[in-house]
């Protein structure tokens, strides 16, 4: 959630004399991190839009989730605060159209499942939005960007900055997760991409055979990675100047380019780039050629590596061209067959010790429940067995589980219905 965004590295430039010309004195006398805390907290209970509330009451748990603060963060937090207040800015943060027009991007928070932390995305909602309507899912993951090394910089981001102008994603919902750092799509990088869009689908309904998944330089190289792992979830793949090989070459293979093969994609990227990594890419694109994708694009500019919003958005156009008609409300439709009479809920989710999985069956079916990791890892076989019509339960002891997000796969005659548990220490 979650990507370079170098242009932007320009605007964010708070520099050391900025943050340094804060003297301990005025740091000590005027406590703006209590300010911003309690701006926020009126903001929230003065209005009556969820979803700002939702936003403000978010912005909180993040800094609540500091134990110390940096004098850049307090300066960072400062400028927040500033920002709130300046009634001559018509894309004002503590107004709700600011968030409705695109203009600014709400926070989005979570209590991590997997290590109990607090993380975060930025959200864009659709233009012309209507929380009641399923829209689109677009993922944009950032690249290795110094903005995103702590979460009060990336929090702090969309506010401090100019407001957004780009139309880039507008049809649907646009998510950009902090992604706990610059982790490469390793260590909490993908529970915290997929518990941000669980946090979301939680309040917001999402069309399921439109979602999107992209990325920039680094996050170019998770994009990749995550659609490779979940191929069946993303309607469309955007890699946009990605660093595929970088910091491993595993995914540049006939076997990730054969996994991949009905997926749409587009890379793009400049002529300038490094040598490495534009002929990573290229070799890439010339594996899903021969892997007999049909719905592939190849893009170029005359320019090195750096995010430009024209790509962004020619990107966009054409990857809202595809629809995954195979991933439909979480059931995979096999052979044509699709029943809604099936179905299956866990509960307590999260879980810490023994999950109870409910499901129905409507008539005599063969039924196979399997758990998998998120690495496409089968580790544990729930259920094997021919069934009468009726309501079942499983019992899961997920004691000896590390913590994070695992797949429920039940298959009941020809349909395959799959289902996220969390499992939280």
């Amino acid at each position: 959630m979650f990507f370079s965004f170098l242009f932007m590295v320009m605007i964010i430039e708070v520099t050391e004399c900025q943050v340094h010309s804060e003297t301990e004195n005025t740091k000590d006398t005027i406590d703006y991190i209590s300010l911003l805390k309690d701006t926020l907290m009126i903001l929230s209970e003065k209005s009556d839009n969820e979803y700002f509330k939702m936003h403000c009451n978010s912005m909180i748990s993040v800094i609540n989730s500091n134990s110390s603060f940096t004098l850049r963060d307090s300066t960072l937090l400062k400028f927040t605060y500033d920002a709130l207040n300046n009634d001559a800015d018509t894309a004002n943060p503590k107004m709700l159209s600011s968030y409705i027009k695109r203009q600014r991007r709400f926070i989005l928070s979570w209590v991590s499942p997997t290590d109990s932390a607090i993380s975060f995305t930025w959200l864009r909602p659709p233009k012309n939005w209507d929380p009641k309507n399923a829209y689109p899912l677009y993922i944009q993951l950032h690249g290795d960007w110094n903005v995103a090394l702590n979460s009060i910089d990336y929090m702090t981001y969309p506010f401090i900055t100019e407001a957004a102008k780009d139309s880039s994603f507008n049809d649907g919902y646009l998510l950009e997760p902090w992604g706990r750092g610059n982790l490469w799509s390793e260590g909490m990088a993908i529970p915290d991409f997929w518990e941000g869009i669980a946090a979301l689908e939680e309040i917001v309904k999402i069309d399921p055979t439109r979602k999107y998944i992209s990325g920039h330089s680094m996050g170019g190289y998770g994009a990749m990675l995550i659609a490779s792992l979940s191929p069946n979830v993303w309607a469309a793949l955007g890699i946009h100047s990605g660093a595929i090989g970088y910091p491993k070459g595993n995914l540049i293979n006939s076997a990730t380019a054969e996994t991949m093969k009905n997926m749409p994609t587009y890379f793009v990227l400049g002529t300038e780039e490094e040598e490495r990594l534009f002929n990573n890419n290229q070799k890439m694109y010339q594996l899903f050629v021969d892997a007999g994708n049909t719905n592939i694009q190849w893009v170029t500019y005359d320019a090195g590596h750096v995010y430009i919003e024209e790509n962004v958005e020619n990107m966009y156009l054409w990857m809202r061209n595809f629809v995954n008609e195979d991933w439909s409300t979480g059931i995979e439709k096999t052979q044509g067959l699709y029943q809604n009479d099936f179905q299956i809920r866990s509960y307590p989710n999260p879980v810490q010790s023994f999950s109870h999985i409910l499901y129905t069956i409507s008539e005599n079916s063969s039924v196979n429940m399997r758990v998998y990791n998120m690495n496409g890892g089968m580790v544990c076989e729930l259920v094997n067995e021919v069934k009468i019509p009726g309501e079942y339960e499983a019992t899961y002891d997920v004691s000896k589980l590390t913590a994070g997000i695992y797949l429920i796969r039940l298959i009941i005659g020809d349909i395959v219905f799959n289902s996220k548990l969390a499992v939280a220490r």
